[in-house]
């Protein structure tokens, strides 16, 4: 049984190759929808790339979340009636789901909390962003997928048999700490890899490699990551990493006044109902 703690690049690539569609696919739709050069054909033939996801997509926007008065047939009509926006979400919210898929029993996250916190992060970094005078769309995706190196690392330890001790039970001092321990590397690094390999904006990408030690960088796209996990945190929808934080001081750091971050956190919160119900 191997109990190497190196994390080879071969192994990173082929377990980030192994991803499930809906995760690439998110990344790949908020490039197109930043663009004002992007019609509904392009959204279109994006999404057709996996005929699962379109069959799913069009469950969705028929379900009693977005209530229709006619059924939509067609992914073509889908994107036309809900919109390029509501589509990236609900990309998102499928993201959150086929990643969900298994439980992460070494970070002691069951599929539900990892799933709830994907979309609750995402929300609230989608609210956010315009405050801070950043992108939505690329918010609203490194929200939804900063636990991603979390499952590759399950994945690793599963694949290469490491003996792992639960984070809850290895009296680690913090997470990366538990990390680095019995992988060399931790789940932040691995996210901000592979969004930087699927291109995301690098300043985005930033603030997933660092929000975990947002109190040594001055980016505002940072700290906004980190309050946005105090504010899963504080709701009960926390990674074992969150720490409940929606202090004056944080709040500030994130470029934002207390108005705009209680009225963005109210708005996020019916934005993540309407999701969440739209995948259960």
């Amino acid at each position: 049984m191997a109990t190497s703690s190196v994390f080879t690049e071969v192994l990173f690539q082929d377990l980030a190759q192994q991803l499930p569609a809906a995760p690439r696919l998110l990344a790949e739709l908020g490039k197109l929808v930043r663009s004002p050069d992007t019609d509904a054909r392009d959204v279109v033939a994006l999404l057709k790339r996996d005929s699962s996801l379109v069959s799913r997509l069009l469950r969705m926007a028929n379900s009693a979340a977005y209530a229709r008065a006619e059924p939509i047939g067609a992914i073509e009509d889908a994107v036309v009636a809900i919109g390029f926006g509501e589509v990236h979400r609900l990309v998102g919210a499928l993201a959150s789901v086929q990643l969900a898929d298994t439980p992460l029993p070494l970070h002691g996250v069951s599929s539900a909390r990892y799933r709830e916190n994907s979309l609750f992060v995402a929300t609230l970094m989608e609210e956010f962003a315009p405050r801070a005078q950043l992108d939505a769309h690329a918010c609203y995706t490194i929200g939804l997928l900063r636990g991603l190196g979390m499952v590759i690392l399950e994945r690793a330890a599963h694949r290469e048999e490491l003996r792992v001790t639960p984070f809850h039970a290895s009296g680690a001092e913090s997470l990366a700490v538990w990390e680095h321990r019995h992988w060399g590397t931790d789940c932040w690094q691995v996210t901000a890899a592979i969004l930087n390999h699927w291109h995301l904006p690098p300043e985005t990408v930033l603030a997933i490699e660092h929000h975990d030690t947002a109190a040594t960088r001055s980016e505002p796209v940072v700290h906004l990551l980190a309050l946005a996990a105090g504010v899963a945190a504080q709701n009960g929808y926390g990674l074992p990493s969150d720490r409940a934080n929606a202090e004056g001081g944080a709040i500030g750091a994130a470029g934002l006044t207390a108005d705009q971050f209680r009225g963005a956190v109210e708005r996020a919160e019916r934005t993540f109902v309407r999701l969440r119900s739209s995948v259960v």
